[in-house]
């Protein structure tokens, strides 16, 4: 069964929260893909925390500035940002490119209400007959032809 991974299951699974561990081991036998821009907006996401947690700033611009001045927070976030993509490379989780026209990107925004980002995944998914995707994004749910992967409640 092929199962995308998303953005946000990404940020959980890498930070340690145990809803995405869980949701791990129930797909880690299944073929995984994620797509180049998740890839990019994950480690996007992972540098700003890291940077944050490190500098103790907290504001978006402020956090970034911070980050593109401060060399030794940089090197730190990059070590983060490389050490998710050896993560990725040793569970042999596939990047899919982000090869779809435009236009099938806009039919998904229309269609199920999505933003960019989330439509552009949802068109890649469908391209590559994926139809199921683990998400902690809510947003997903209004696609019809994708499966959002959850956890039983205990």
């Amino acid at each position: 069964m092929k199962i995308f991974l998303d953005t946000s299951f990404f940020v959980s699974f890498l930070r340690g929260e145990g809803r995405a561990k869980e949701i791990y081991e129930k797909i880690r036998s299944e073929e995984l893909y994620t797509s180049l821009n998740v890839v990019e907006e994950t480690t996007y996401i992972l540098m700003k925390l890291k940077a944050s947690e490190l500098t103790g700033i907290e504001g978006h611009y402020d956090v970034i500035k911070e980050l593109k001045k401060n060399e030794n927070v940089y090197k730190e976030c990059l070590t983060l940002s490389k050490e998710f993509f050896r993560v990725m490379l040793n569970r042999k989780i596939e990047i899919l490119p982000a090869t779809i026209s435009w236009s099938d990107v806009l039919d998904m925004m229309e269609k199920y209400h999505l933003l960019p980002n989330d439509a552009l995944i949802a068109a890649i998914c469908k391209h590559h007959g994926i139809g199921k995707i683990a998400t902690f994004d809510e947003d997903f749910k209004r696609v019809d032809f994708l499966d959002v992967i959850e956890i039983e409640d205990k």
